[in-house]
C-alpha cells in the first residue's frame, strides 16, 4: 500500500509541476491546486463537440489547407482545457478563401478555372476563356467582360492567292484584311493579286524575280527554207526578237530563200544569144531552157545565118550582086590603074568580088582617096554631134577632120542629156529642171522615237535631219516634229507630242525643235498609234495639213511596231494608201517611210502596201548616212 500511495503522489506532483509549467493553473478559494490544462496546446473540436488534443483528432491532414487550422488550449474557469480557435471546413462562399478547406478557392464560383469568379467580375464563368483579364477574341462572346462583343477587334492580315507569293515593293500584289462580324471573321477583302509577267521591269506575277519571262517564239509566221524562228527576250522592261530570219526575195541558187516551201519557184529572167532575146528559168539553183533564137550555119544568101553581125561571111558575094569599089581601079578600056574616081565590081558565080573598074566620080569620102578626083585626098571638115538640138539648152555641134581616111574625135560636142537639178536645160527640150520638181510644196513630218533605247542615234539623227533640210531656207516646203511617247515626268502616258509651234514651221524652228530633242520618253513606243493619229481624218495631232502641199511623214524607230490601242496593221494601212513618188498629186494619199530596225520590216510591209524600198535600216546611227537616207527619200524635189 505504501508503494502505491507514494507512486500516485509523485504523479500529482508531476501533473502540478506541468501544469505550473504551462502557466495555467486553477485554485480553489483556499488556494488547493484543483485541475490543470495543456495552455496552447493544439487541439480540435470533434462533430460531438469535445475538445481534443492535435493527437487524438481524426482527420488532421485537412487542417493545413484552405481556411481551417487547429486551435489551442485554454483553461476555462473551471480549469477545464477549452479549444480555442479551432476553424472546422464550411460551405464553400465567394470570399477568396478555400471555405471548404480542399485546396481549391471559391470553386463553386469559378466554375471555368480562369481565375477569375462571378463575383469579382468573370461575367460568364462557364467560359474559360472570358474574365476581365481575357484579350477580346472573334467569337461572338464579350471575352474581357466590359459589356461590349467583340469590341476593338482590329481586322487580320489574310491571302487567299498562291502561297509562294513574294510581297515586296518591286510587285503590287497586297495581302488582304479580315473583320470580325457576328464572331466569325469575314471574307478576305482588299487583296491585289499575282497578274501575267509582262516585259515592264516589274514583278508582275509576285514570284519574286522580275521580267522572268518564258521564252517565246518570234519572226517569220512559217518556217520554211532559210527562215528561222527567233526568240523574244526581254531588256530593261522591252520586249525584243533576236536571232530571227526573215524571208527574202527569191533567187537562183537552190534554197527556198522567201520560206514559201518550195525552192527557186517561178523564177525567170530574159536570155540572149547572138540572134535575139528570150526567157529562161531557174531549175535547182541553175538557169537554163533559154528560148531565144539559136545560130544557124552561115549560108550565103544575104541573112546573117549564125548571128554573129556579119552577112554570108566565107562568102565574097552572091551571083549578080554589085557594089562600089576604089580600091586598085582599073581603065575598063586600058586595063592600067586608075588613081581617083570610083569603080564598080560584080560577084561572079564562084561567089567572088571581080575586078574593080573605073566606073564615075563622087563626092569626097573620109576614105584616104581621091573621089572626086580633084587632087585633093581627104582633108574634109564636117560638124558632128547631135545637129537637131543644137543651140538649145546646153546643146552644141561638134568638128571632126579627116586625115588618112580616118575621121578625128567629135571636138566641142554637147549632146542631150538626161535632166539633173543644176538649173541647166541638160536635155536641150528648152525647159530647166524640167520634171524633177514635181513636189515644188511639201509638207514633212518627222515622228521619232524618244525612248531610253533610242540614246545612239538622237543625236545622229537631228545633225543628219538639219543637214538635209538646209538646203529647203526660203522655200515653201514646212516641216513639222512629232516625238513619241510622252517624256518623263511631264506626261508618260501621252502617245505624242508635237514638238514644233506652229505646226507647220520653216527650216529654222525645225532644226531648233531637233536639236531640243533627247531620250528621256516613256517605254514601249506606239509607233503604230502615232501613224495612224497622223493619217486619219480629223489631224488630232493637229499638223495642219496643207491642201496644196504633198504630205510626207518619216517614222523612226529601234523598237519593234507597238500599240497601246489595240490598232491592227489592216486598219493603219486602210489610212495609209499610199502613191507612187512623183505622182502624188495634191491632196493624196501620205508618202509614208520607216526607219527602223531591219529585223521589224516585216510589222510595216502590209501598211508600206509592200513597197519595201520605203523601209530603211536605222543602223548604223551616222549623220552623213542619215542625210544620204532622206535625199534619197526626197530625190524629186528639186530646188
Amino acid at each position: 500500500m505504501g508503494n502505491k500511495f507514494s507512486h500516485r503522489k509523485f504523479l500529482l506532483i508531476t501533473f502540478a509541476v506541468a501544469a505550473l509549467l504551462q502557466g495555467c493553473s486553477a485554485c480553489d478559494d483556499a488556494g488547493g491546486l484543483s485541475s490543470y490544462c495543456r495552455l496552447n496546446y493544439p487541439c480540435g473540436i470533434t462533430t460531438g463537440g469535445n475538445h481534443v488534443s492535435l493527437e487524438n483528432f481524426k482527420g488532421s491532414a485537412t487542417y493545413s489547407i484552405g481556411a481551417c487550422q487547429f486551435g489551442k488550449f485554454q483553461c476555462d474557469e473551471d480549469g477545464k482545457e477549452v479549444c480555442v480557435g479551432f476553424v472546422r471546413p464550411t460551405t464553400e462562399t465567394c470570399d477568396g478563401i478555400d471555405n471548404n478547406c480542399d485546396g481549391f478557392v471559391d470553386e463553386p464560383f469559378d466554375l471555368d478555372f480562369d481565375g477569375f469568379t462571378s463575383c469579382n467580375g468573370d461575367c460568364n464563368d462557364r467560359h474559360g476563356g472570358v474574365n476581365p483579364n481575357a484579350p477580346e477574341i472573334c467569337d461572338n462572346f464579350d471575352n474581357d467582360c466590359n459589356g461590349k462583343v467583340d469590341d476593338d477587334i482590329k481586322p487580320i492580315s489574310c491571302w487567299t492567292g498562291p502561297e509562294n507569293t513574294v510581297f515586296d515593293e518591286a510587285n503590287s500584289c497586297k495581302r488582304g484584311e479580315q473583320y470580325c462580324v457576328s464572331g466569325k471573321w469575314g471574307p478576305c477583302n482588299n487583296q491585289v493579286f499575282p497578274n501575267r509577267e509582262t516585259c515592264n521591269d516589274n514583278d508582275d506575277d509576285c514570284d519574286g524575280l522580275i521580267d522572268n519571262i518564258p521564252a517565246t517564239n518570234c519572226g517569220p509566221e512559217r518556217r520554211f527554207g532559210i527562215c528561222e524562228y527567233g526568240k523574244v527576250i526581254c531588256v530593261d522592261g522591252e520586249s525584243k526578237c533576236i536571232d530571227a530570219i526573215y524571208p527574202e526575195a527569191e533567187v537562183c541558187d537552190g534554197i527556198d530563200n522567201d520560206c514559201d516551201g518550195s525552192v527557186d519557184d517561178g523564177l525567170i529572167r530574159r536570155c540572149s544569144t547572138d540572134c535575139g532575146n528570150g526567157v529562161e528559168e531557174c531549175n535547182s539553183g541553175a538557169w537554163e531552157n533559154c528560148d531565144a533564137p539559136q545560130p544557124e550555119p552561115e549560108l550565103c544568101d544575104g541573112i546573117d545565118n549564125n548571128c554573129d553581125g556579119r552577112v554570108d561571111e566565107g562568102c565574097s558575094c552572091i551571083l549578080g550582086a554589085a557594089r562600089l569599089c576604089n580600091s586598085n581601079i582599073l581603065d575598063p578600056q586600058t586595063n592600067q590603074p586608075i588613081n581617083c574616081g570610083v569603080g564598080i565590081e560584080l560577084c561572079d558565080e564562084f561567089g567572088s568580088w571581080g575586078p574593080c573598074y573605073y566606073y564615075n566620080t563622087q563626092p569626097e569620102q573620109c576614105n584616104n582617096w581621091d573621089d572626086d578626083c580633084d587632087g585633093v585626098v581627104d582633108g574634109m571638115v564636117d560638124t558632128c554631134g547631135s545637129t537637131p538640138f543644137a543651140g538649145v539648152g546646153e546643146c552644141r555641134v561638134g568638128t571632126s577632120t579627116c586625115s588618112a581616111g580616118v575621121w578625128s574625135d567629135c571636138v566641142g560636142a554637147v549632146a542631150p542629156q538626161a535632166e539633173v537639178c543644176d538649173q541647166l536645160d541638160n536635155d536641150c527640150d528648152g525647159q530647166v529642171d524640167e520634171d524633177l520638181n514635181p513636189h515644188n510644196k511639201v509638207d514633212m513630218v518627222f515622228a521619232i522615237d524618244i525612248s531610253g533605247s533610242m540614246c545612239p542615234y538622237i543625236t545622229a539623227l537631228a545633225q543628219g535631219i538639219s543637214q538635209y533640210v538646209n538646203q529647203f531656207q526660203n522655200t515653201e516646203h514646212r516641216f513639222a516634229l512629232v516625238s513619241f511617247p510622252g517624256q518623263y515626268p511631264t506626261n508618260p502616258s501621252l502617245a505624242y507630242e508635237l514638238r514644233t509651234s506652229p505646226p507647220l514651221v520653216d527650216v529654222s524652228a525645225l532644226r531648233a525643235a531637233l536639236f531640243s530633242l533627247a531620250c528621256d520618253g516613256a517605254p514601249n513606243e506606239p509607233s503604230w498609234d502615232v501613224l495612224s493619229a497622223l493619217t486619219i481624218l480629223g489631224d488630232p495631232v493637229g499638223i495642219n495639213w496643207r491642201s496644196d502641199a504633198y504630205p510626207y511623214i518619216i517614222i523612226v524607230t529601234d523598237e519593234p511596231a507597238q500599240t497601246w490601242l489595240n490598232l491592227s496593221e489592216t486598219q493603219i494601212q486602210s489610212q495609209n494608201l499610199n502613191c507612187q513618188v512623183g505622182d502624188c498629186q495634191p491632196g493624196d494619199a501620205f508618202e509614208t517611210y520607216i526607219i527602223t530596225g531591219s529585223g521589224y520590216y516585216y510589222m510595216w510591209d502590209d501598211i508600206v502596201n509592200g513597197e519595201m524600198d520605203r523601209l530603211v535600216n536605222i543602223h548604223p546611227p551616222d549623220p552623213t548616212r542619215y542625210t544620204q537616207i532622206l535625199r534619197n527619200i526626197f530625190q524629186n524635189i528639186c530646188i
